[in-house]
């Protein structure tokens, strides 16, 4: 199932295609593999889908056709991948973070032609490997930094660290590169906000949460920048239901900072131009797109993830990501039932 270059060429400049949510098809994992049954790290490009199961098997799913996701060989001595993320410009290719004894390592690994490409190593605690979205650039959290690489010439770039205000900041959760690729933004465990510009790796501004996130048992969920707004998506305990979803939105170059609640949410999800949200329902698992700023209802699905959907059941997602070009998103639930959707009437 080799796919080819260019996969996820950019298309802003055409119109936004309506939305349209419907339910495609659903997956499992085929028994007998000894491969665990939940995705516990992935991936997603415009077609395929990456994902890791226990400590470090492979997957690789088809979101065009239906047909059963493929194992692929790592040759590559691993005791655990720490993170994955399919390259913007091929997507045969996959780097990944992973752990080998003591030791921390990041390699790029064409998964088609089984050969290792680079091997970067810098420091401990590699976690949430991702490139930029011009493919130049890969960069993952590091002893709570930002590592960042030049992808051609296998060179270290920067160190992305504290601001250069000295703030009492937390060690970074999650970040995202700007959908042009020239701006990164990263969210540590107290929900502070920060964007550095990478054309000159300088410092531009952030912005603090009023309750510290960690304080109240909050946690990022992802994160994406473009058109001049900061967006993540965080999940709060609160004693009442399972989790609490929240849409965090801020405006960098005006300092203004909203937050959405969304409510009667199992799972959120935004895809990379930042042009909806999209949540799996309490009630029954219905998929639903929603406003980012009002919250409303622009499309749901008929169909739920909950087989007993009439009777409300809540599901239990464990996972879920939009493809890159944001027309098609991948959810599963617990009893490992892998589920594609698409969002927009593109076909």
């Amino acid at each position: 199932m080799p796919h080819g270059d260019g996969a996820n060429a950019e298309c802003e400049d055409k119109a936004p295609e309506p939305i349209c949510v419907q339910y495609k098809f659903s997956r499992t994992i085929p028994t007998g593999q000894g491969i665990a049954t939940q995705i516990r790290l992935l991936s997603v490009s415009h077609d395929l889908l990456a994902t890791v199961h226990g400590e470090r098997d492979v997957l690789i799913w088809d979101l065009v056709r239906n047909t059963p996701p493929q194992r692929i060989e790592i040759d590559i001595l691993i005791d655990q991948i720490t993170s994955i993320a399919v390259s913007p410009t091929s997507s045969n290719v996959l780097a990944l973070s992973f752990r080998l004894g003591t030791a921390h390592e990041v390699w790029t690994f064409d998964w088609v032609n089984r050969t290792a490409e680079a091997k970067f190593t810098t420091g401990p605690d590699f976690h949430s490997v991702q490139y930029s979205p011009d493919g130049r650039l890969l960069a993952w959290v590091s002893s709570g930094c930002i590592d960042v690489w030049e992808t051609i010439i296998n060179t270290h770039v920067v160190t992305v660290r504290e601001s250069r205000k000295k703030t009492d900041g937390l060690p970074t959760s999650h970040f995202a590169f700007s959908s042009n690729s020239n701006r990164i933004a990263y969210a540590d465990r107290s929900g502070r906000l920060t964007t550095w510009d990478v054309t000159n790796w300088c410092f531009v501004a952030e912005s603090r949460a009023k309750t510290d996130w960690q304080s109240v048992g909050r946690e990022a969920m992802q994160m994406v920048l473009d058109k001049g707004r900061v967006m993540v998506v965080s999940r709060e305990a609160d004693g009442t239901c399972p989790w609490t979803w929240r849409l965090t939105t801020w405006w960098p170059d005006s300092g203004s900072r909203s937050e959405l609640e969304l409510n009667g949410c199992a799972y959120a999800s935004i895809p990379r131009n930042a042009r909806f949200v999209a949540t799996v329902q309490m009630d029954g698992g219905k998929l639903r797109v929603r406003d980012t700023a009002t919250g409303v209802c622009l499309d749901q699905s008929t169909q739920g993830l909950c087989r007993s959907a009439k009777l409300g059941k809540v599901p239990l997602v464990v996972a879920a990501a939009i493809a890159t070009d944001d027309r098609v998103m991948v959810t599963q639930i617990a009893n490992g039932r892998t589920s594609v959707w698409q969002l927009v009437a593109f076909e």
